[in-house]
């Protein structure tokens, strides 16, 4: 959206993820794995979101697979 019609609090995704969510709609993995890690981290934020507002409830299995991607 422009930045006039965005409603209020909404996010402002960066180029880089805009190309990273790009890269894994695609199967772009050599894209996907150069992405750096505050890439990788707003991406999987936005696609969290996503899928929680449209499955209108908590992932409640994401911490545990966010847990086990740290270590």
């Amino acid at each position: 959206m422009c930045p006039r019609c965005r409603p209020p609090g909404s996010v402002r995704p960066s180029r880089e993820t805009f190309s990273l969510l790009d890269a894994l709609l695609h199967g772009d993995w050599a894209t996907a794995d150069a992405a750096t890690a505050v890439t990788r981290r707003d991406t999987s934020g936005l696609v969290a979101a996503h899928l929680q507002w449209h499955m209108e409830r908590q992932l409640r299995s994401l911490p545990l697979v966010e847990r086990r991607a740290v270590t």
